[in-house]
């Protein structure tokens, strides 16, 4: 992970950041957009799971070093390409 909390990945980018009323994100980026095959869903899969914990990792080191509840995740965003790729994916606290 680098300064501005932007973690790259061969296959994805995550930005991880909070909005306005303190409502944790994390951006997940495709560069070339991830189709409907089980390869795209085992990347799809895997950056999720690195958002959440992306996520997590921000509220211990920014907020509660032991956060007392479980957290849910929703998926605030996603952004579709005209030839139905996912190009990116926002996952959010809920």
């Amino acid at each position: 992970m680098n300064k501005k909390g932007i973690e790259t990945m061969e296959d994805y980018k995550l930005n991880t950041y909070a909005d306005g009323f303190g409502i944790w994100h994390s951006q997940i980026t495709y560069p070339g957009g991830i189709g409907n095959t089980w390869e795209a869903e085992a990347i799809a899969d895997k950056s999720m799971r690195a958002a959440k914990r992306a996520i997590r990792r921000a509220i211990v080191e920014r907020m509660d070093p032991t956060p007392c509840k479980r957290l849910s995740y929703k998926v605030a965003a996603n952004d579709i390409a005209s030839d139905n790729r996912l190009r990116s994916l926002t996952i959010a606290e809920a």
